[in-house]
């Protein structure tokens, strides 16, 4: 941790993003990572995950954990339950959005994907094997279709962080909600689908305050969520919207960050109740 003074010791729920955060470059979670993440449920501290994958995507890191924390997956708009593998809160897109974001796809040539509850599918092979390098098992390449169904939770575009950042004024005149994501994508959900709200409903059903939740994240969609909570933590590799709500900065994704701020909340803990 950058910042040795940040006062942890009444963590009572931790928020996590998982790419750029407890995922490093290889898009997994390392053994530390999960092993501070574990230790921190075994002390009766909740750990949400809350990310852009996918709902199976989730499910498989919670299991590997062993985390029984509700888990927010699709940016916002799904929350299931890990051990039971219910879904608890599902929120589509507006179609018309979601048939903008291919509009944006259609004048830029960049990558498409759009989301479902149960499956992912890509305009292009190489998009469909990043996303399943970062775990999701099947996506399938398909050619959107002219006016987008109504199940969709998520829709992105994607390209190279140049490419993203040229995008922005086609993402402007056509979908500005869109936040970017791992400088690679621009992400798209329904306005009641952001992080915060799916965090939000975790944390309700826990009866837990959000002031007294700490958390990492490193994305622009990130910010809405980071901005609630008691302790924001921003990773070293974050975008600078994240790192200018952020109460600390912790160490790059690459470097294991995650697992040095997860073990001093796991310190501070053990050291109050002691």
């Amino acid at each position: 941790m950058h910042d040795p003074n940040l006062d942890l010791s009444g963590t009572t729920a931790v928020v996590l993003d998982v790419d750029g955060t407890i995922a490093g470059p290889d898009h997994r979670v390392s053994p530390r990572t999960r092993a501070a993440m574990a230790d921190l449920e075994q002390l009766g501290v909740p750990v949400v995950l809350a990310t852009g994958r996918s709902r199976a995507n989730v499910l498989d890191v919670a299991a590997t954990v062993g985390l029984r924390t509700p888990g927010v997956s699709c940016n916002g708009a799904v929350v299931t339950d890990p051990v039971s593998g219910d879904d608890l809160r599902v929120q589509t897109m507006d179609p018309a959005e979601a048939t903008a974001l291919r509009t944006v796809h259609e004048e830029t040539g960049y990558a498409f994907t759009w989301w479902t509850v149960r499956g992912i599918y890509t305009t292009t092979e190489q998009l469909r094997d990043l996303l399943m390098a970062f775990g999701d098992p099947d996506v399938q390449v398909a050619v959107p279709p002219e006016r987008m169904p109504d199940d969709v939770v998520k829709a992105m575009i994607h390209g190279t962080a140049a490419e993203m950042d040229a995008a922005r004024p086609v993402i402007e005149r056509y979908t500005p909600r869109a936040t970017r994501s791992m400088d690679v994508f621009w992400e798209l959900s329904d306005p009641d689908a952001q992080k915060w709200s799916g965090i939000s409903f975790v944390l309700d059903l826990l009866d837990v305050d959000p002031a007294g939740a700490a958390g990492l994240g490193d994305g622009e969609n990130d910010v809405v969520w980071m901005r609630e909570i008691g302790v924001p933590v921003a990773m070293g590799n974050a975008r600078p919207e994240a790192r200018a709500v952020a109460r600390a900065v912790t160490g790059h994704h690459a470097q294991e960050g995650a697992a040095d701020f997860l073990e001093e909340v796991l310190r501070q803990l053990r050291q109050r109740a002691a």
